[in-house]
């Protein structure tokens, strides 16, 4: 893994150097067999070209870098956002991303980070599958939020520091933030019926807020995780009931 990492970074290097400032328009990549392409726009941020790790009848598992280096205005940090076309009506269900390397560049300590997804409210076509907790590091506290992908899904996902840890701008220190990594799959799951060229973006973001604020998200997060719990426990004395 780590000799596709170090690959897929230098192929990032070289599409910065020799290629992407060049390129106005959008570019394609497909994800190898598995009928889905990544659509990555120019943008001052960078994007690495995504590496292929795996595909099976049901999902395709992708690794992807991805660099910060615009500073915050007016509070705010410039996001990142990439698409997903399906581009076979064979695709597999699922886009599970295994690895992710974040760098921080923007010069400010990250206390929190999100990752969103772009889909129609109407039909919402993806959304995350929530039985995966990727390892937030740093950022210890994970949890999902706004159910209303497909399905029921949630289609946010949050990344929040809670023992001061934070994510440290370059140089120096802890600058790279590895969701996924050694501790959970992020995992998209998808409308087998989405038809061909449909797309569904992936918005990834840190922000920066109030330390109260930071306290009152791990809270929350504590609590989804505890009812959650509850609800899986209720479900299980019903079965018994049932049964008896």
């Amino acid at each position: 893994m780590k000799s596709k990492r170090v690959a897929g970074l230098l192929v990032s290097v070289l599409c910065t150097v020799f290629v992407c400032p060049a390129l106005v328009q959008a570019v394609i990549v497909p994800l190898d067999d598995s009928g889905w392409a990544m659509v990555v726009s120019p943008s001052s941020e960078e994007v690495s070209v995504p590496i292929v790790d795996g595909i099976t009848n049901d999902a395709v598992y992708i690794q992807l870098g991805k660099t910060f280096s615009s500073p915050p205005e007016d509070g705010f940090f410039r996001p990142i956002i990439i698409e997903f076309e399906k581009i076979f009506a064979d695709a597999t269900a699922n886009i599970i991303i295994r690895d992710e390397y974040i760098v921080n560049n923007t010069g400010t300590e990250w206390i929190d980070f999100h990752m969103s997804l772009k889909v129609s409210v109407v039909n919402p076509q993806a959304g995350f599958n929530p039985n995966f907790i990727p390892d937030g590091g740093q950022l210890e506290n994970v949890y999902y939020s706004w159910n209303y992908g497909y399905e029921g899904l949630p289609i946010k996902l949050n990344f929040v520091d809670t023992d001061g840890s934070g994510v440290y701008s370059s140089p120096p220190g802890d600058d790279v933030f590895w969701p996924g990594y050694m501790g959970g799959q992020i995992v998209i799951a998808t409308n087998p019926d989405m038809q061909v060229a449909g797309r569904f973006g992936l918005k990834e973001v840190p922000s920066i807020p109030e330390p109260a604020t930071a306290v009152l998200l791990g809270i929350g997060g504590a609590l989804l995780t505890l009812t959650r719990r509850r609800g899986h426990a209720s479900v299980d004395r019903n079965k018994r009931n049932l049964r008896s």
